[in-house]
């Protein structure tokens, strides 16, 4: 990557839960990231808590995505390009190597929590803080770490030929015929410190190391396979893949005690520290860059929304529906509302407990569907107060935030509220894409400019700020009732 940036492309695909994107970075076109294409993800929903997804669905959507990219580079004469993934983790995916072929049946997502009977498994092994010293960091027992369905799906015995790869590890594997991934993508597994498979996770399970793929966030292999059938330049490289929350960090290009909140389908919230702090219980720690992260992984955000207005509204999620419900909460005070607890598929951080059920409370006959709307983005935001006050928000100078829920201007009004700091909304909508384009460019030699992100303020308001602490105090005392 040394030669000039002319004619040269970083392409970006962003395999989310929700919607499969992709972006590419070119230089001598623009100073941001253009945007190709975004098509919808395709999840199977089963009574007891599966949640499954066909493979060869979501490649066939990815393919078609590569070829709208082979399209792009050839009518730009792009002669050099590389091409960085990211998606959702803790997938299933039973590849057979013998063969070369993915499973036949759905596989188990990151949402899936049929591995439940496995938690008891997994906390002899790993709980009492026993993960810090197998893998580096505090991991909290949850059914959807790749290790406890690696631990689940053991029942059914091992088979040589059979691969265990993320969704996007099967994507690289197609591109390029090898089986890498990046660290992140195997987060449970690996020893944070060694990036390295660690050896007593794999003796518990009886897996060889063979069974998962390399570890090596470096390697960049030229394409062969698929090159021609994209129509990609001869110099075609491909990055084993992340998870889809590094390159959302590298995206939002954090400094020093700067708090994170990544607002999608559900949400993460973080801290970044250029020193080593101690991680609290219940969130996970890693290294990043140049510092450290605290952070934790939630099951509410904006599939609540998706939630409330399809199944309780019984309308369809689009954006007009939303721009109306969001039109009537912004005419409504927050002493107005009632209090939800938002727990419809339980909690992971802080609380890790997948039986919490959801509950509405102070619910009065006056209420509207926009009361509720906005109630459901209060509750959201108190959850992520909770997350912060255990990660230190009175030390952080501000909380940056991105992702899909980002472009509702009362949902960040509310957050700044709620949390009672400045909120800066990044205007680089695809975040992940983004930041997968800053880390694919971070290797030595690549001179070109990086993709410009800018961040847009929101004050909290000292008024509203005094009234959602004490909603906030109620939100506490009844999850305290009911949990």
């Amino acid at each position: 990557m040394g030669e000039s940036s002319k004619n040269i492309a970083v392409a970006a695909l962003d395999i989310g839960t929700s919607q499969i994107k992709m972006g590419v970075y070119c230089p001598s076109l623009s100073d941001k990231l253009i945007f190709i294409n975004s098509l919808p993800n395709e999840l199977i929903y089963g009574a007891a808590g599966e949640v499954r997804a066909e493979y060869r669905v979501t490649r066939d959507k990815c393919f078609a995505l590569f070829a709208e990219l082979g399209a792009f580079v050839q009518k730009n004469h792009i002669r050099v390009l590389h091409i960085g993934i990211c998606g959702h983790i803790s997938s299933l995916i039973e590849w057979n190597k013998r063969t070369d072929t993915p499973p036949e049946q759905p596989f188990p997502i990151w949402l899936d929590t049929t591995s439940y009977p496995s938690l008891d498994e997994y906390h002899k092994l790993m709980g009492g803080g026993r993960s810090k010293n197998i893998i580096g960091l505090y991991l909290p027992s949850g059914t959807n770490w790749l290790l406890t369905k690696l631990m689940h799906r053991r029942r059914l015995g091992w088979s040589g030929d059979a691969i265990f790869l993320q969704v996007g590890d099967c994507i690289f594997h197609e591109l390029s015929g090898e089986y890498r991934s990046h660290f992140s993508s195997q987060l449970s597994m690996v020893d944070v410190n060694k990036k390295e498979y660690a050896k007593e996770l794999l003796d518990h399970l009886t897996l060889a190391n063979t069974a998962l793929p390399t570890i090596d966030p470096v390697a960049r292999p030229l394409l062969q396979a698929q090159k021609k059938r994209f129509g990609f330049p001869d110099e075609s490289f491909a990055y084993p893949a992340l998870a889809d929350l590094h390159p959302s960090l590298y995206g939002l290009r954090l400094r020093d005690k700067e708090g994170f909140l990544l607002a999608n389908t559900s949400e993460q919230t973080g801290v970044f520290y250029l020193h080593k702090p101690e991680p609290p219980d219940n969130f996970l720690q890693i290294a990043f860059d140049r510092g450290f992260i605290n952070y934790g992984s939630t099951n509410t955000g904006g599939n609540l929304i998706n939630w409330f207005v399809t199944n309780v509204l019984n309308k369809a999620a689009t954006p007009v529906m939303l721009d109306e419900l969001t039109l009537k909460a912004t005419a409504i005070g927050p002493e107005e509302t009632p209090i939800i607890l938002p727990y419809i598929q339980g909690e992971r951080a802080p609380l890790w407990n997948s039986k919490l059920t959801a509950s509405i409370l102070e619910l009065r006959s006056s209420h509207t569907d926009g009361h509720l709307f906005r109630a459901l983005l209060e509750s959201i935001g108190f959850a992520r107060r909770q997350c912060f006050g255990q990660l230190g928000i009175g030390q952080l100078r501000l909380i940056k935030i991105a992702g899909g829920s980002s472009k509702n201007g009362l949902w960040n009004a509310i957050r700044a509220n709620v949390l009672n700091k400045p909120i800066a909304v990044a205007d680089e909508r695809e975040l992940a894409m983004a930041g997968l384009v800053d880390y694919i460019m971070d290797v030595p030699g690549y001179t070109a400019a990086k993709p410009a992100i800018g961040f847009a303020m929101v004050e909290p308001d000292p008024g509203q700020v005094e009234i959602y602490n004490e909603k906030y105090r109620r939100f506490i005392h009844y999850q305290g009732l009911l949990s």
